[in-house]
């Protein structure tokens, strides 16, 4: 009885596993909730009204050629982020930020 109990404990622990990575591996990131927020709180300020791109809203943004939609490394947009020369400011985006802006490029 308890090598059964066991077998069916490790079973159902695997399976919550499983649930939990395909829960993280299809989780989408979400542009309003949190990508402009990045975009607001570092860029907007140069880049809402003047500097060439507005980034003040996923329609300004997506009307340049600064994304290329399912590939960051090729957006122009992320390899300024990656590489720090955007914001260009002391206050330069966390590894987090930039991650998670090079995922939703990728999405």
């Amino acid at each position: 009885m308890y090598l059964l109990g066991g077998k069916i404990r490790n079973l159902f622990i695997s399976t919550i596993l499983l649930l939990l990575f395909l829960a993280s591996v299809a989780a989408q990131v979400d542009y309003n909730a949190q990508i402009q927020p990045i975009f607001n709180s570092n860029c907007t300020q140069c880049h809402g009204t003047s500097g060439g791109l507005n980034l003040s809203s996923y329609s300004n943004l997506m009307n340049n050629d600064v994304i290329v939609p399912g590939n960051h490394q090729s957006s122009y947009l992320w390899q300024r982020v990656e590489d720090s020369s955007m914001p260009p400011s002391s206050n330069n985006l966390t590894s987090e930020e930039v991650d998670l802006i090079a995922a939703w490029i990728d999405e």
